[in-house]
């Protein structure tokens, strides 16, 4: 039996990055509760679902090709208000806005 030889960088760039993953939320939970926080309006609760939906879609296109530094940031800054793919998603692009339009003190 001939045994497979697999060079070490072939390795290493076969190996999926586990850490750059999105996020996985909970949107139904999420929009219950801001709907809840609004008198229960099942109004609101779809139009939540929708732009969960919307931002979702949007943000998993670009997800991998985050800085690792944006990712972990942004997670953590939707995981504040219970999850919310509208928040990462705001928080990516004000990121990338801010990365690259950096504020210069002037005297």
């Amino acid at each position: 039996m001939k045994k497979l030889f697999l060079p070490l960088p072939f390795l290493i760039f076969a190996t999926p990055s586990f850490g750059a993953d999105l996020p996985r939320y909970d949107p139904e939970k999420h929009c219950k509760e801001v709907a809840e926080f609004s008198g229960g309006s099942n109004m609101i609760y779809s139009s939540c679902i929708d732009l969960e939906q919307t931002n979702y879609n949007s943000i998993k296109s670009e997800w991998n090709d985050l800085s690792d530094q944006i990712r972990n940031h942004c997670n953590q800054v939707a995981q504040f208000s219970g999850g919310s793919y509208q928040i990462l998603k705001s928080c990516v692009d004000l990121e990338k806005n801010a990365a690259n339009n950096t504020s210069k003190f002037k005297f």
